[in-house]
């Protein structure tokens, strides 16, 4: 058996057994990796960390992961 097949059946052998929220975690995870390296998610991520720099700075609130989640939904 290749490794791609097995590896495929491992993933749904562990996703099987996993909660609604590790689920939606998981997919989560899946959409980043699938965007990570796209030019409009590096500028984004690059405009963000620059806000929270400035933010930290100036002693503002930090946004939650949440947030950043919605925003970029």
């Amino acid at each position: 058996m290749d490794y791609r097949k097995k590896s495929k059946e491992i993933l749904m052998e562990r996703v099987g057994v996993l909660s609604e929220k590790e689920l939606d975690e998981v997919l989560t995870f899946v959409e980043f990796l699938k965007i990570r390296e796209k030019p409009w998610f590096i500028d984004y991520v690059n405009e963000r960390t620059s806000e929270a720099l400035q933010a930290k700075e100036g002693e503002e609130r930090f946004v939650t992961i949440e947030e950043l989640q919605r925003e970029l939904s």
